[in-house]
């Protein structure tokens, strides 16, 4: 799988030390961790470098996108606005949420077209 050869001996290690904790969690078990946080340690950096107060890994860019809807308080009726030429998990989310997606076009770069994005509010 073309990637792999990015993996060197410092990621084979990290792994290994967490394989060897035998957890692979990461909220709970605290004592069979042997003092290995990865997850928390990285979580902690990553607020560092950007300066957010908080950040939370994710499995997956579709559980980020769950957990950004549910952090803002998007439930059942609201509505958000996707763009249509997206990942499915864009407006997966949102109707997991509870909520309506609502499309606005796309602009030449991809993303959503400022004028789209004021008409559909």
């Amino acid at each position: 799988m073309p990637g792999f050869e990015i993996f060197g001996d410092e990621e084979r290690k990290e792994v290994t030390d967490v394989l060897d904790t035998g957890v692979l969690f990461r909220y709970g078990f605290e004592g069979a961790r042997n003092g290995h946080f990865k997850a928390l340690e990285f979580e902690k950096k990553l607020g560092d470098i950007t300066g957010a107060a908080f950040s939370h890994l994710c499995s997956s860019g579709t559980a980020a996108l769950c957990t950004a809807l549910a952090a803002c308080g998007i439930g059942a009726g609201d509505e958000v606005i996707v763009p249509p030429f997206t990942f499915v998990a864009t407006f997966e989310a949102v109707i997991s949420a509870g909520a309506i997606p609502v499309f606005a076009e796309i602009d030449e770069t991809l993303c959503l077209n400022p004028d789209r994005l004021e008409a559909a509010l």
